[in-house]
């Protein structure tokens, strides 16, 4: 007996998709959950930092590098779409090191935001959200450098590419996470 409906292949989705999906919707109900926590604090807490344009200067420039990532990430996507290996390599070479300097600037603005971490509940919500996208970052990093290392294998071709896209999607999805931190924590 023959099925009746016949999948073609390329129809199924993924499970690397599938696990990616389930991993980006409870890390998205992690970080409302934290910034309900934010909202609900602020306006209990004395914080007395205003949002000027000198205040304001690092978390701009680090969205600006991570938004600038995430091109370089999408340009690695579309590189290996047309087997442009170089192009692929030197795309997630730059969106990695782009990352690495989100981080670091992340880290220069813990140490110079105005709260520490033991500033009551407020201080601690604050850090967690920027600590926690920080190390999501940097899971982007390792992801993108895994998919550099595999490059330089020669293992991803037009046609065999799942592992970059999903890689891309995930540094997507930690761009917009601080697009939303950023508006949260700066400008509201």
């Amino acid at each position: 007996m023959t099925s009746s409906s016949v999948t073609h292949p390329a129809a199924r989705v993924s499970t690397g998709r599938i696990a990616l999906w389930i991993t980006l919707t409870t890390e998205s109900v992690f970080f409302v959950t934290l910034l309900v926590a934010y909202a609900a604090l602020r306006d209990e807490a004395d914080w007395s930092l205003p949002h000027t344009f000198t205040r304001l200067l690092i978390p701009a420039v680090n969205t600006t590098i991570l938004l600038v990532s995430a091109f370089m990430a999408g340009s690695a996507v579309r590189a290996v779409r047309h087997n442009d290996q170089t192009g692929l390599r030197n795309s997630l070479l730059r969106a990695l090191l782009l990352g690495l300097v989100f981080v670091a600037g992340q880290v220069f603005e813990f140490n110079h935001a105005g709260l520490s971490i033991d500033d009551q509940a407020f201080g601690g919500v604050f850090f967690t959200l920027m600590g926690f996208h920080a190390v999501h970052v940097l899971a982007g990093v390792v992801f993108l450098a895994l998919n550099l290392m595999r490059t330089n294998l020669g293992d991803f071709t037009s046609t065999h590419y799942e592992a970059v896209d999903l890689g891309v999607w995930f540094w997507y999805y930690v761009t917009l996470v601080w697009f939303v931190l950023f508006a949260a924590l700066y400008l509201l």
